[in-house]
């Protein structure tokens, strides 16, 4: 069986699995951790395609997911559009911003590119805030139609777990199959090298735009899922705060793979969780232990533990091999005998 295949069966059995368990969770606590924890997942993947892939760096994406979040809410509660309808409006106008916000700033390299799109995010704080008559401002916008699928109100927790666990099986197989294509191949090229790339033929600045723009659409996406699942929503979520953490659970988890902002989402997710308890501390040790991971695991938790375990079986191949080796003065000594 090819990687590709078996990458194929693992995707689909955790699919079936997972939602098939999101129908048995009782607790609408737990519930609602799995879910905000699958969207923040959704997130971080569409951070990871500029951040891991391009080598690109982006600051901004609370602005992206705060667009495909408030177009839902706009056009669903003002306009009564159907919420699957809003949706797909809400991903490709993501990715269209995505588009611009790339216009300008893919010929940026370094911190440049990094105080550029802050601003994009900026910015659209700014508006979401300030825009009375159409975000609602401070107040957000309330009464978000949930989906409903076939008949099924995702309404409830269980069923949407189970709905958004899908998105996200399916999100992960599609970017796997993009980073195996040609164009994967060009975003790893453009990342080790852009001059390079640029020398092998490869269109240095189409390729960075198509990836600020398939990155934007899918943080849309997610913002749309937020939107679905919370029905109310207000800039507090969209802020520097948030694209500042997305980035984090990126780096974190290991950049640059599939398993690694899945990892580092989870982990953050139930962490945050745990460290409730300390109250005051919460915050104090939380930034030890993201600050002593960075130092000690720079190359993410997934890679470290990866190669940690790749090391080990190699060892013990090695060690279970015989020894055929042959004395190079056995053979002599044996004649001189």
């Amino acid at each position: 069986m090819t990687k590709t295949r078996l990458f194929y069966t693992a995707i689909t059995i955790l699919c079936i699995v997972c939602s098939i368990a999101s129908l048995y969770i009782q607790n609408l606590y737990l519930l609602r951790v799995f879910i905000l924890a699958a969207i923040t997942a959704i997130l971080a993947l569409s951070v990871n395609i500029l951040v891991g892939y391009t080598g690109q760096i982006s600051l901004g994406h609370a602005g992206f997911f705060g667009i495909g979040a408030y177009m839902v809410g706009i056009l669903n509660v003002n306009y009564h559009i159907s919420f699957w309808l809003c949706m797909v409006i809400a991903v490709l106008f993501s990715g269209l911003m995505g588009l611009i916000l790339g216009l300008p700033t893919t010929k940026l390299k370094g911190h440049f590119l990094g105080i550029a799109t802050l601003g994009f995010g900026v910015i659209v704080n700014g508006v979401l805030n300030n825009w009375m008559q159409v975000t609602g401002g401070p107040q957000g916008i309330r009464d978000i139609e949930s989906p409903t699928l076939f008949t099924i109100p995702l309404e409830y927790g269980n069923f949407f777990l189970g709905f958004i666990v899908a998105c996200l099986s399916l999100l992960v197989l599609v970017i796997y199959l993009l980073i195996k294509s040609p164009i994967g191949r060009a975003w790893s090229c453009l990342k080790q090298d852009e001059i390079t790339a640029y020398v092998t033929g490869i269109h240095v600045y189409r390729y960075k735009l198509l990836a600020f723009t398939i990155s934007g659409s899918i943080a849309g996406f997610a913002g749309s899922l937020f939107a679905g699942y919370m029905t109310f929503i207000s800039p507090d979520t969209f802020d520097l705060n948030q694209s500042i953490s997305i980035i984090t659970t990126v780096i974190l988890g290991g950049s640059g793979t599939i398993a690694g902002p899945l990892l580092g989402t989870a982990l953050l997710a139930f962490l945050n969780e745990w460290l409730r308890n300390f109250d005051e501390l919460r915050l104090v040790i939380y930034g030890i232990i993201l600050v002593a991971v960075i130092v000690f695991i720079p190359e993410g938790i997934y890679p470290f533990f990866k190669n940690k375990v790749i090391s080990i079986f190699s060892k013990r191949k090695k060690a279970s091999q015989p020894n055929t080796s042959i004395e190079p003065h056995a053979g002599k000594d044996a004649v001189n005998e």
